[in-house]
This record gives structure tokens, sequence and C-alpha cells, in this order.
């Protein structure tokens, strides 16, 4: 299947006040940038006004596609569609898109620049520690790109500056890649899982960490398995004191527990909650990581039900 990517611009800071804080979509979706010589080839077409005709629309609400349609573009944003009779200003450059479809860019809530290796495998094929999560910082947002993804969340971050540094160039227009909200790294308790991940000493060092990466330019942040409730909620208060969003993949912390403490979200669906886990004890995740909660939890169950509300 052929790919176009067309050259876009999303001024989300016209009219903002200079020295103003920047807002967190500000932060996220800047003012696009010319495309510089690393960004170039991989777009197609690069015109002020475009109109696509004869296209398939799927608008991402849910409502049936519509056949044979037409969509005007102007500067990057889409400014009318309608069918065949929709007036196509002068200058356009038209593309006849007949048997092909048209949809919004989609937005990874859970995209990570990194993936999960076990590089010491002894003779027997066993594994042995640590666990690495080795970093895609040149493959991933093309990879993303390709998929349809024009904005991403990295949901938990191992090379931090790295990931600042990514998004900057992005932003800049010298590298190809995704609008991206950087996950500041893994706020996680004390734990051998990965070695890569800074272990917190109690609530404060949680606060400390919070407002460092924040400082530092992350946008959201992501709690890991082995936090207490103490330290989570204490993050909770200091990244929604600073108006960002905090996530979780749980373990120690039940669903339950993380809701009342005003998590934003929670990562992996119900798998990784451990509420109904035999033997659970406060602050430690259990051996199971949440499959019998998950076993015992049948659809539409009291225990469910409960969840749920």
């Amino acid at each position: 299947m052929r790919r176009l990517l067309l050259a876009a611009s999303f001024s989300l800071l016209a009219g903002a006040a200079i020295g103003r804080p920047l807002s967190y979509a500000q932060r996220v979706l800047p003012p696009s940038r010319a495309p510089g010589p690393a960004v170039e080839p991989f777009v197609a077409i690069n015109a002020q006004r475009l109109a696509l005709v004869h296209v398939r629309v799927i608008d991402g609400t849910g409502a049936p596609a519509l056949a044979d349609r037409t969509v005007l573009i102007k500067g990057g944003r889409i400014v009318s569609i309608g069918g065949p009779e929709l007036p196509i200003p002068r200058g356009s450059t038209v593309l006849n898109l007949a048997g092909h479809s048209v949809l919004p860019g989609l937005i990874g809530m859970h995209d990570h620049l990194f993936y999960i290796a076990r590089p010491d495998l002894n003779a027997k094929g066993h594994f042995e520690p640590p666990l690495l999560a080795p970093q895609m910082t040149f493959s991933a947002p093309r990879l993303y790109l390709a998929a349809g993804v024009t904005t991403l969340r990295t949901t938990g971050s191992v090379e931090p500056y790295t990931d600042i540094n990514l998004k900057a160039q992005i932003d800049a227009g010298k590298l190809p890649g995704p609008h991206m909200d950087i996950t500041a790294p893994y706020l996680e308790g004390k734990s051998n899982l990965f070695v890569q991940m800074h272990q917190l000493t109690g609530p404060n060092d949680a606060r400390r960490t919070v407002d460092f990466w924040a400082e530092e330019g992350m946008t959201s942040f992501k709690a890991y398995m082995h936090i207490t409730r103490a330290e989570l909620g204490a993050a909770i208060q200091e990244a929604h004191r600073l108006g960002l969003k905090i996530t979780g993949h749980l373990c120690a912390v039940t669903y339950p527990q993380a809701a009342r403490l005003g998590i934003d979200d929670l990562e992996h669906g119900f798998f990784v909650n451990t509420e109904l886990d035999p033997g659970k004890k406060p602050d430690q995740c259990t051996p199971g990581d949440g499959a019998a909660t998950l076993g015992k939890m049948k659809a539409g169950g009291q225990a469910a039900r409960a969840l749920i509300r």
C-alpha cells in the first residue's frame, strides 16, 4: 500500500502572550516548521492549498464512512469536507484519490520508544538478569508515522534526555516523527526488575522526581509496578499541581486504591489489578501480577461493576 505524507501546519501558538507559560497543548503540539533535509524525503506533497477528490472519508467518530468526498486543506488544516460539487479554490493542488481512504492522524496513547530485551540467555535458554529496555531512537518515530500515528504519548522513558532532544528535533523539522507527549522516567518503588529505573525512596523523592522532570520538559508521568501508595499519592498531587497527567502500570497499588488517590488513567486494562490476588499485602506486588484477580472478575459480575464504579 502506497502511503502519502502531507506537509502540515498546526499553529496552536497564534496570539499567545510572549513570556506566558506554555499550555500542555502548546508544549505537545508546537507550530510546525518547514521540513529540513532529513524530513523532506518523507513529504510527498508540500502545498499551501490541497484538494483531495473522490476519496472515502473515515472521520473517527464511529459514523459510517463517506464515499466520493472532497476534502479541502489550507495551511495543513482541513477547512471543508463535501461532495463532488464542493468548489475547489483556485491555485489548489488536486489529488484524485478514487479508491483510497483518508482518516485523521491517530493518537497513540501508549507508544514506547524502546523495546524489552532479555539478552542474557544461558546455554539452556534461561534468562539471567538484568532485564533491559534498548532505545529505538531512529526507527520508532518512523514506524509510528508509517502506521498513521501523528501524535503519541511515550508512556515511560528509559533514556529521558534522548526523548527530550528527539522531540525538539522533530518539532524543529529536523527529524521525521510524530508530535510527542514525552513521559518522564518511570516512577518506580523498590525493585530489581529493570536496572535502568530509578527507585523512589519515599513520598518526598516522588515529589522531587516529578518536579525535576517537569522542569526538564516532560509533559506526563507514569507510575510503575512497585510504587507505594504514599509515593503514588505524592506524585499525583505534584503532577496535578503542575497541570500534568499521571497514569500507571500498577501491581503493588490496586486499581481502587489508585482511583481514590486521583490517578488520571490506568494502563493494560484490568490485567495488572491485584485487588483480589490471594495473599495481597499492602504496597507489595503479588507473584501473579493480577492474573488471579482477572480470573475472578467475571464480565458483568459484582466485583467488575464495583471496580468500574
